[in-house]
């Protein structure tokens, strides 16, 4: 037989967890059981060419929308994925996020022998004002089967969304072997800091959701009573400059200094002594994922899956959201005890190979979709 055709939509393959979690699907699903095809809304993105798709299995479009009874479209956007859909035997729809299930959901219904459309929510439900709330209880009913990449994000589809059915889990995963390959010395060398400083760092996208500014407080409260703490934050964004003032207000000088984006997260990574991730919301963040390959103790705020990562006093902190007070106490904590800075580092290596390896994402999805093709009527 061959191998079944998958369609992943997304709005476009811009740097971000979700992105990197499409990626990897995109290239490392088996291709003798599936033929992954890609959609993309809103055009390519900065990671595009790493999907390694030929030409024709993409489908790249610029929507310019709109608004038809109140519902915002692209209509050419919407006939060119029933045709791509069609043309291609598309067995499988899997739209990440709102936007790319309501397009490829209205255009899979269009069809006389229709696709089965997964949904994954990644984390958008959380920051949803009511009104979206609302309106996403209708669009999620374009979907046949829906994915959460947390347990309290699956709660919070069935509270939020109204979803009676049954909710997939699937925790997000990265490529252990890439992560456990970064090197300590390089960017501590690029840094000029020696094995003397303590290094605290995150590596995001700089928006609102990742609490960058408490993080900013917290580290002055650091730096006082620990001489030897420096801050590193890597990543760009809409706040970016806004983050960069308040770094220079902050009164840290060189100890807290943004990088910018960089393509070599592993060795950023392994740089640290201390990963932090200040969310206020979230699903299941990549970056705790990427910290576990590496084995860093982590301190991260009890928003979405984070907990479900980090489990507090046993592989790490957890601390409250939007709490700098808290969010520096524990920072603290680790500095001032190594030994049990090793523990978690020893702990997270071992959690991230049982339950956050990129092997243990795949190896679910190829598992629900063949237990979905097996009930296709093709079958």
């Amino acid at each position: 037989m061959k191998p079944a055709r998958v369609a992943f939509v997304v709005n476009n393959l811009d740097v971000g967890g979700l992105e990197k979690v499409v990626i990897s699907l995109l290239t490392k699903l088996d291709r003798m059981q599936f033929d992954p095809q890609l959609i993309c809304l809103n055009g390519e993105g900065k990671l595009f060419c790493e999907a390694k798709l030929a030409s024709e299995a993409t489908l790249v479009l610029e929507k310019r929308e709109r608004s038809y009874l109140g519902l915002n479209l692209d209509l050419s956007a919407l006939a060119a994925i029933r045709q791509f859909v069609r043309q291609r035997s598309i067995r499988l729809i899997h739209a990440h996020n709102a936007a790319p299930l309501i397009y490829s959901g209205i255009s899979s219904r269009t069809l006389s022998r229709r696709p089965h459309v997964i949904y994954t929510e990644h984390n958008q439900i959380y920051s949803a004002s009511d009104t979206a709330k609302k309106k996403f209880r209708f669009y999620l009913k374009l979907a046949d089967s829906v994915i959460s990449v947390s347990h309290d994000l699956a709660n919070a589809l069935r509270l939020s969304a109204g979803w009676r059915r049954p909710i997939e889990v699937i925790h997000n995963g990265v490529d252990g072997q890439i992560f456990g390959m970064g090197r300590r010395e390089k960017v501590r060398a690029e840094l000029g800091v020696g094995d003397g400083t303590f290094l605290v760092g995150a590596g995001v996208v700089l928006s609102q959701q990742k609490g960058i500014s408490y993080l900013i407080e917290a580290a002055q409260r650091v730096c006082a009573r620990c001489p030897r703490a420096m801050f590193v934050i890597a990543g760009d964004g809409p706040l970016r400059s806004e983050l960069e003032t308040l770094g220079q207000q902050s009164g840290l000088g060189a100890r807290l200094r943004f990088l910018g984006f960089r393509n070599d997260m592993p060795e950023f990574i392994a740089a640290l002594d201390l990963y932090v991730l200040p969310s206020l919301w979230e699903g299941l963040p990549l970056a705790l994922c990427e910290a576990l390959a590496v084995g860093k103790p982590i301190v991260c705020t009890k928003v979405g899956g984070s907990s479900e990562v980090v489990v507090d006093g046993v592989n790490g902190y957890v601390v409250p959201a939007a709490d700098p007070l808290a969010l520096s106490a524990a920072i603290l904590k680790v500095s001032e005890e190594p030994a049990l800075s090793e523990m978690y580092s020893k702990c997270n290596r071992s959690r991230f190979e049982q339950h956050f390896s990129d092997h243990a994402m795949i190896a679910a999805h190829e598992a629900l979709y063949r237990r979905l093709l097996d009930r296709s009527p093709e079958n």
